[in-house]
This record gives structure tokens, sequence and C-alpha cells, in this order.
């Protein structure tokens, strides 16, 4: 008999989140295993093109930066989630870094950064500068940065040349107390993502917490992702923002000679600040939480924004030249701005939103509630968002929802697509989803040329929410195996 493995497509499933992401394998042309810190400095001066340096659990207390110097297809990585692998600069305030102003830093192609924590640097936590090419950060904590958190620096702004085709994906961007002191260029200088003359890159479902100055700092509106100075094309999508000055700003600056940013889309975001956050005198100089300055053809779009008064307007389009974008299908407690002879495309904007028509807004959940009536439904479905914050397909119902969530009810997910994967084997659902789902369940989902296995799993002494009530039931690992003939 030939059974074929096959990898279900469970789409009511939401299998990564940030920093607990599925792992990603572990390819390399040489792989190079890490346990200790003195380890990693002496594989970061061996390092070869193709490289994946494993790094062991544990806590590595840079000595050195991490340089990814003119080295290709480099891997730097933890085996999976986020916490268990932690590199730990001198001290993001700490001015005698002491040779560690950076945690990684690459000028390399293709360098990936997964599975890992990079805490406390003086300077950018991952910078990538000219050379670099498709950087992959997969989820990664990145806390307590004393600058950018991740910086892109570009090759020549003025034409245009920049690291271009980044993706940044479930990664955490965080300050757990105050943000940095001044480094040279004013009290609170930094962003979570700051990408000068990039072309597409995908910034998605990431959490950015905290990334927020006091009154009387020099910069009180950093955006969280900045993509400007001759940047296009960026995707920033299913990510959550709490407690930020800004969200997301595509381009900020109208006095050079090239487009600050051009095209790009900012959709299915959540943004959530806390009542009293910001000041009536610091409100007094807002503008937009999300904001396409000198940036035409972007479309910002299904966003849901819970400001709570702190802040004038949910988005903002500025400037002449920037034209032909969109602002569709918001949901919001603010309205949408145009300034200086901006000129975009409205439609489907709800903006009188309250915090009873989402989950828990509290801690920035903003999926909508049954009662939330005059969202749901309620938008015209765009050929440009065919899906939601949590990947689920749009429209659920008649029409699509308003704002990033497509309204569901909490009914079981449903199969609705195989991919074969091999030949002579079985392939755990619970390697990428975590999670298993119990065997009645799953039987209703299948046909008579199909058989489900499911056996505990050993040795994990947890239990999970089942699927199909509120009970718990012990974790199962969940096959489903075609016979061919």
């Amino acid at each position: 008999m030939l059974f074929w493995a096959v990898l279900a497509t469970l789409c009511a499933v939401n299998a990564a989140s940030p920093g607990n992401a599925p792992a990603l394998p572990v390819t390399g042309t040489r792989i190079v295993n890490v346990a200790t810190e003195p380890q990693l400095q002496t594989a970061m001066g061996n390092l070869r093109n193709g490289d994946t340096l494993l790094l062991a659990d544990g806590t590595y207390n840079l000595t050195a930066s991490l340089y990814v110097n003119g080295r290709h297809n480099v891997s730097i990585r933890g085996t999976a989630g986020s916490t268990n692998v932690v590199l730990v600069g001198k001290g993001m305030d700490n001015s005698n870094h002491g040779g560690v102003p950076f945690g990684i830093w690459s000028n390399g192609t293709n360098t990936t950064i997964a599975h890992l924590t990079v805490r406390d640097t003086w300077d950018n936590e991952i910078i990538f500068n000219a050379g670099a090419q498709s950087p992959h950060v997969y989820c990664v904590r990145l806390i307590n940065a004393g600058s950018q958190f991740i910086k892109s620096n570009p090759t020549d702004v003025n034409a245009g040349i920049g690291v271009n085709n980044g993706v940044v994906e479930y990664c955490v961007f965080e300050y757990t107390g105050s943000p940095p002191a001044d480094h040279g260029s004013g009290v609170g200088y930094f962003n979570g993502i700051s990408a000068h003359a990039a072309q597409h890159w995908i910034i998605r479902g990431n959490l950015f917490k905290n990334l927020h100055n006091p009154d009387g700092t020099a910069y009180p509106w950093n955006p969280s992702v900045l993509f400007w100075r001759h940047s296009a094309n960026t995707v920033t999508e299913q990510n959550i923002f709490i407690n930020v000055d800004r969200a997301v700003a595509y381009g900020l600056d109208n006095t050079t000679p090239y487009r600050d940013h051009a095209g790009g889309v900012v959709r299915n975001n959540f943004v959530y600040l806390t009542p009293g956050l910001m000041s009536a005198s610091r409100k007094a100089s807002s503008d937009g939480s999300i904001i396409a300055w000198n940036s035409p053809g972007t479309q910002i779009d299904h966003n849901t924004l819970l400001l709570n008064n702190n802040e004038f307007y949910a988005i903002e389009f500025r400037f002449s030249t920037t034209t032909n974008g969109t602002a569709r299908n918001t949901l919001a407690d603010a309205p949408v701005h145009l300034r200086d002879s901006a000129t975009v495309t409205q439609s489907g904007n709800l903006l009188t939103a309250v915090p009873g028509m989402f989950v828990n807004p509290a801690t920035a959940d903003l999926h909508l509630q049954a009662s939330a009536t005059n969202a749901i439904d309620k938008a015209a479905t765009l050929a440009t968002v065919t899906n939601d914050f949590d990947g689920d397909f749009r429209p659920k119902g008649g029409s699509s929802d308003i704002g990033a969530d497509e309204f569901t009810t909490n009914a079981p997910p449903r199969i609705t697509g195989f991919r074969l994967t091999g030949t002579n084997c079985l392939i755990s659902f619970t390697t990428f989803l975590g999670v298993g789902y119990d065997v009645q369940r799953a039987s209703e989902l299948t046909g008579s040329a199909w058989s489900i296995v499911v056996t505990n799993v050993p040795g994990t002494g947890g239990v999970v929410q089942s699927a199909d009530s509120n009970a718990t039931s012990q974790l199962r690992r969940f096959y489903l195996v075609r016979l061919s003939p």
C-alpha cells in the first residue's frame, strides 16, 4: 500500500503570531552548531557563503557585534520560537558599548535571521548595509534598541538604489521601559524599521509595542514602520501596533528631487492607543497614525484603528505629489485627512468606531464582535484585499466587512484544500500548526478515499483548547492520509 501524505489548509487557524511562528526548515551548505558566545564569535570569524549558524538555547552576552561581512546566503538562527536564544548587547544607553554597537550587521545577500531575540544594543539591533539584498527576518524579538531596531541603508539614495526585497515577519519590536536617551541625534531617536531607497519589502504579522516617546523629546512622532528616501512598493499587512507614536509612514520629505515613496499598500493592520497616552499639547501637533507623504499610488485599505482621542487623524495623505492613492474600508475612531493638495480615492470608511465593537480593545484585540453590525457585510469587496488580519478569506458573508477583521463565528476550522508533499510518508499537521484537532471533527471533513490517524503527542504533558468545545483535551498529532492504488 502506498500512502500519500498531504498538508491540509486550515483557513480558520492563524498558524503564526508575533514571536511564535512555525519553525523554518534548517538548510544550508554547512550547518555550524554553536553553544557558547566564544563559539559564536569564532563561527562569525570563519563564516563562509551558505553557512547556517544554528544556536543552541541560551543567553549569549555579546563581546562584539556579529558581522556578516561580504558573505552570502547566511543564516543566524535558533531552532524554534523567539525566546530560547537571546543575544544581549551591553545596554541601549551604555555609551561604553564595548564593541557591540549593533546586534547583527550584514552587507551580504540573502541573510536570514530567525528564531531568536536581540536586545539591549547601543545602536541598531539589525542593520543591512550597501551590498545586502533580500534579507529575511523571521520570528525574532527585538527589545530595547538604542536607535532603529532594523535599519536598511542605501547605496545611492538619489538613484533609488538600496536594499530590496526584504521580508520581516512574525517579529516583536518592543521597549520594555523608557525609550533611548540622547545618543547624539536627540532624545528618543528610534524607529521599528527604517529603510532608505528600499523597494519591494514585506512587513507582515509583526507586533510593535510601546514605541512611544514621552512629551518633550526631540522626536514626538517616530513611525514604527518608515520607508522613505526613494523607497517604493512596500507591503505592510496584518501587523499589530500598540501604544506607538505613529504606526506607518510611507514617505516624510517633500524637498527631495524624487518621490519619497511610491506605490505600496498598507492593509489589514490593527492600531490601538491607550486612552490618555498623549497629552492635549502633544495631540495638538499630531497628524495621522498611518501616513503617505510624497507617496503617489499608495493604497491604505481595510485597516482598524482605535486611537481613543490621542491623535487627530487615523490616516493622512500629504503633498500634491501624493495622487492616485486610496483610503478604503477603514474602521477607525478618527478621520481620514488630505493635506497640502493631496488627492486620493476614499470609499467605504466607517470613522465612528467605539470600543464596544471589538472583542478586547484594551489588549489590541480588534476583531469584530457580532454586535458590530454597522461594519459587518458593509464594505465593497476589493480585488486587492482578498483576506483579512488572520488570513481568512473575504468576504465571509454577502459583502466584506469594514476594517482589518472579517468577522467569523467560533466554528472549528475547515479543510479547504490539499497539497501533495511526498510519498510513503506521513506529515504531522502539528509540525506546522502546533495544535491538533480531534478525530470526530476531522472525520466530518473526509471522504471514503481518506483515512484519519490521531495520536497523543508523547511527553508534552500539556493541554490545548479543543476546537469543538470549551473543554480542554490532550495535545494530539493529527494525520490525514490517502490510499493510492
